[in-house]
């Protein structure tokens, strides 16, 4: 879990999963309900050795929320996987995996970054297309997509079934897993589809 700024926040929030009240919280963190309220409220900040007691008890496994516990499985996964949110009329990296981090076409690419229009053929249309098709309010459930990208002169052929997944604050993200392709399987792929995109719906 990466720093957390705003610990009130973060602390409601944990109530709130874990339908605990602020005394039971004050005795887990070894402080005072009053001090656990102005914490809360955003009128006092915790000092160090509370930060670290927070800090601590938010990164239990069992005390993540399944967003956090995604994200973590995310960064730690050896596939090609990342997290994406909407950014005007791009998508940001929120998350990116050891495999994404690792696959040479990736290695520059950082958390807070937004994509490269340009490094597909046709990846302006594909990002316009994916972000008007309704996938960031939840009116699509899967978009599977294919394209090329061209790195050092060699020709990238990928795969990606996109997922948009909702955090506990009402956030909408992409979850993208995305796989490598050699040149026939992307021909084949391409042939028996109508666009490089796919929308899935329940409808």
């Amino acid at each position: 879990m990466g720093t957390i700024l705003d610990w009130g926040k973060a602390l409601r929030a944990h109530r709130a999963r874990t339908g605990i009240n602020q005394q039971s919280l004050a005795d887990q963190l070894g402080i005072s309900q009053p001090q656990v309220s102005r914490i809360e409220a955003g009128t006092a900040e915790p000092r160090d050795d509370v930060t670290s007691a927070i800090r601590a008890l938010l990164e239990r496994p069992n005390n993540r929320s399944l967003f956090d516990g995604l994200m973590a499985a995310i960064q730690f996964s050896p596939h090609v996987i990342c997290l994406v949110q909407l950014a005007g009329d791009n998508v940001r990296y929120v998350a990116l995996s050891r495999g994404f981090r690792e696959h040479p076409q990736f290695r520059r690419i950082e958390v807070g970054q937004t994509v490269r229009k340009d490094a597909s053929r046709n990846g302006e249309v594909l990002l316009l297309d994916t972000i008007g098709s309704g996938i960031f309010d939840g009116e699509i459930t899967a978009i599977d997509a294919v394209w090329i990208t061209e790195t050092d002169q060699h020709h990238n052929h990928w795969q990606g079934i996109m997922t948009p997944i909702r955090s506990a604050e009402g956030g909408w993200y992409l979850h993208c897993a995305m796989k490598a392709l050699d040149a026939d399987a992307y021909a084949d792929l391409l042939a028996n589809r109508e666009t490089p995109l796919v929308l899935h719906t329940l409808h």
